[in-house]
């Protein structure tokens, strides 16, 4: 079973903000999000979902690209990222293939209290008709499932380091 997000919610009429803690320090909450061969073992949203092209070129300017797959469908994002404040922030530019007008600015922060660490997403459409497109049936269910996915992964990070 899949376990809720501490937050997901439409704070504005053309955002997202999605908010879960994971019980693991945030060097490896980082880590995760920001190596490819650690997002590669998460960021696939529900079952049956794959991520076989994870490419991160991880620095101010630089480009991600992202390509998921499932039995149904194929698709592609790429990524370019605007700011980076170690362990603390991230802003980065999303454009899905073939979608033009559901480009994002998406600001993912992270703040570590205690042994735990929070990270916050928050996605900026470029209007309210983008914002209710992509949230379609299953877009929460598959933000929970690759933190769930997560969660595994950092476990085993927390055994492997020193």
């Amino acid at each position: 079973m899949t376990k809720p997000l501490d937050e997901f919610s439409t704070p504005t009429p053309t955002s997202i903000r999605v908010v879960r803690t994971f019980g693991a320090p945030v060097e490896l909450v980082w880590r995760s999000h920001t190596e490819p061969d650690l997002v590669k073992q998460w960021m696939t949203g529900p079952e049956h979902h794959s991520l076989p092209v994870c490419e991160i070129d991880f620095r101010v300017g630089g480009t991600a690209r992202y390509v998921w797959k499932n039995p149904e469908f194929e698709m592609g994002m790429t990524a370019e990222f605007k700011e980076i404040i170690d362990h603390q922030r991230i802003v980065f530019i999303e454009l899905y293939d073939g979608w033009p007008e559901g480009a994002t600015t998406v600001t993912a922060t992270f703040v570590q209290v205690g042994s735990t660490t929070t990270i916050t997403v928050h996605i900026q459409y470029l209007d309210k008709a983008a914002r209710d497109l992509a949230m379609q049936p299953g877009f929460e269910e598959g933000f929970a499932a690759s933190y769930d996915k997560l969660e595994r992964v950092l476990a085993d990070l927390e055994t492997r380091e020193p």
